[in-house]
C-alpha cells in the first residue's frame, strides 16, 4: 500500500484518463480495516494525519489524529456510529466527551451503494510483477452535502486507496496508507466510560464526517 503516496500527484491524471464505463455494482469493503489516513487540501496542504479503525459491518469508525503538530491547539479524536447517526468527540486527556447527532452518514471508507463505476486503471507497470496496482474508479454525488466524489479502490479486495471530495465548503483528498484487514483492538468502537453521562446534542442538517477537516 506504500504506492498510495503517488496518488496525490497522479490523482487528476487518473481521473481524466478514465476508460469506458461499465455496469459494475459497487464493491463491499472488508468487514474490518485499519491503517493510516492522511487528509490533504486540493492545494497540497496536509490537514490531518492519524490512525483509523473501521467496522464496515457495524458501520463504526474511530479516527485519532497524530499529535505531532505542536501548532495545533486541539487534535481530532472521534468515534462515529453511522448506523445510529451519532458521533462522539473525545478528549482522553481531560476525559471529556461531546455527543452529537450525525445527519449525513457518508464517508470515504467504503464505496456508497449508489456509486457509479467509471473505469479500471493501472497505476505503475502492468508488465513488471509487483510494480503496479490495479484500481477501480468510482464517482457519485452527495446531494444533501452539495458535494461530489471520486474514489479509487483496489480491484481485488475493495480497499479504499484514495478519495477526492469536492463540495461548496471544501476540497479534500483522502489517502489510505498501510491498510490492514483487521482491527487490533475492537473496543475502539465503543464509547469510553467517561461518555456515559454525555447528553445528545442536535447538530446541523448537513453535519458530516467531512466537516472534521478544515484547511
Amino acid at each position: 500500500m506504500h504506492t498510495v503516496e503517488l496518488f496525490c500527484v497522479a490523482f487528476w491524471c487518473l481521473c481524466a484518463a478514465v476508460w469506458a464505463s461499465s455496469s459494475r455494482v459497487p464493491c463491499q469493503s472488508p468487514s474490518m480495516t485499519s491503517g493510516t489516513l492522511t487528509v490533504r487540501s486540493s492545494g497540497g496542504h496536509t490537514v490531518a494525519t492519524g490512525e483509523f479503525n473501521y467496522d464496515s459491518t457495524g458501520k463504526k469508525l474511530h479516527f485519532l489524529e497524530k499529535s505531532d503538530d505542536s501548532n495545533k491547539t486541539s487534535h481530532i479524536d472521534v468515534l462515529m456510529h453511522f448506523e445510529e447517526g451519532v458521533f462522539y468527540e473525545l478528549d482522553s486527556k481531560n476525559e471529556s466527551c461531546k455527543k452529537q447527532t450525525l445527519k449525513s452518514r457518508k464517508h470515504p471508507m467504503e464505496v456508497p451503494a449508489d456509486a457509479s463505476h467509471d473505469s479500471e486503471v493501472y497505476l505503475g507497470s502492468l508488465a513488471v510483477p509487483e510494480q503496479g496496482l490495479r484500481l477501480r474508479v468510482w464517482t457519485g454525488k452527495v446531494p444533501d452535502l452539495h458535494a461530489q466524489y471520486t474514489m479509487l479502490t483496489t480491484s481485488c479486495g475493495c480497499l479504499t486507496v484514495s478519495c477526492y471530495y469536492h463540495s461548496e465548503k471544501t476540497d479534500l483528498i483522502f489517502s489510505f496508507l498501510d491498510v490492514e484487514t483487521h482491527v487490533d483492538e475492537p473496543q475502539v468502537f465503543a464509547p469510553p466510560a467517561y461518555c456515559d453521562g454525555a447528553v445528545l446534542e442536535e447538530s446541523s442538517d448537513d453535519h458530516s464526517f467531512f466537516d472534521l477537516f478544515h484547511d
